[in-house]
């Protein structure tokens, strides 16, 4: 089965991550940034679409991205009683449905 789709790869997954809220429990913030939670590195490119890294984002609020990159994962989600990875995953799987949903495989 090939999959042929005219897309960004991973751009397009970043995208879907900011149609979403915050992940935060209790956060109403709708404007989201779309965190990556595997550092693409400076210097890199953060437009190619085939970086990995991009699908490590989750959709978190400026004032939580900040928080989150202040205090580390481990001590944010101690904090906010979240798996970053499982929202992650969560995501990605609902990408990835909405993928093969919308473009043609054969």
């Amino acid at each position: 089965m090939s999959y042929q789709a005219n897309h960004s790869g991973g751009l397009d997954f970043i995208e879907f991550v900011k149609e979403h809220k915050c992940c935060v429990l209790g956060c109403k913030a709708l404007d989201v940034d779309a965190d990556h939670l595997k550092t693409i590195g400076m210097g890199r490119d953060r437009k190619k679409p085939e970086l990995i890294e991009h699908y490590s984002c989750i959709p978190l609020c400026r004032k939580h991205h900040t928080e989150r990159h202040q205090i580390g994962n481990r001590k944010f989600e101690e904090k906010y009683d979240t798996n970053l990875w499982y929202e992650n995953r969560t995501l990605l799987v609902k990408w990835i449905i909405r993928e093969f949903i919308t473009h043609e495989f054969y």
